[in-house]
């Protein structure tokens, strides 16, 4: 059935439960796993606009706290058996998940609901919308 699985992550509680559901999934198939955290390079922009801060100086934060959630659901595979690489990218999130799932191979996208509401989701939509609209291979959204 599904033999290579990405789940994206952003290290939030949804996240973590899709993580979570994703990891099982993959342990009752045998399947590949490979753990994506997206930096937003729009918030990128916006923190160096902010805070006056040098782009590279956030960009190396921002990829850190990334590590640290794709790195977090290393060790929940490791748990229950299940081998995870990891990836680390900076773009725009819907489009990197779904190139990073192409370039990997990957035959199934796990992710979070998210949950965006108001004008923010009107002017600019959710992840999870862009990418099940977008996406060539079947997309589970935990909730």
């Amino acid at each position: 059935m599904y033999k290579r699985i990405l789940i994206a992550t952003d290290g939030s509680d949804k996240s973590k439960k899709a993580a979570q559901e994703g990891l099982e999934l993959a342990k009752a198939l045998g399947a590949q796993v490979i753990a994506l955290n997206v930096v937003n390079e729009v918030v990128i922009a916006s923190a160096v606009r902010q805070l006056g801060s040098d782009r590279k100086e956030v960009e190396e934060k921002l990829k850190v706290a990334g590590g640290k959630a794709v790195d977090e659901m290393k060790a929940m595979g490791a748990k229950i058996g299940v081998t995870v690489d990891t990836i680390v990218r900076i773009g725009a999130p819907s489009n990197t998940v779904i190139d990073v799932a192409g370039a990997e191979k990957a035959d199934l996208i796990v992710m979070g609901s998210h949950g965006e509401s108001g004008a923010s989701k009107l002017l600019i939509g959710s992840v999870v919308q862009k990418v099940l609209y977008w996406a060539t291979i079947p997309v589970l959204v935990v909730r």
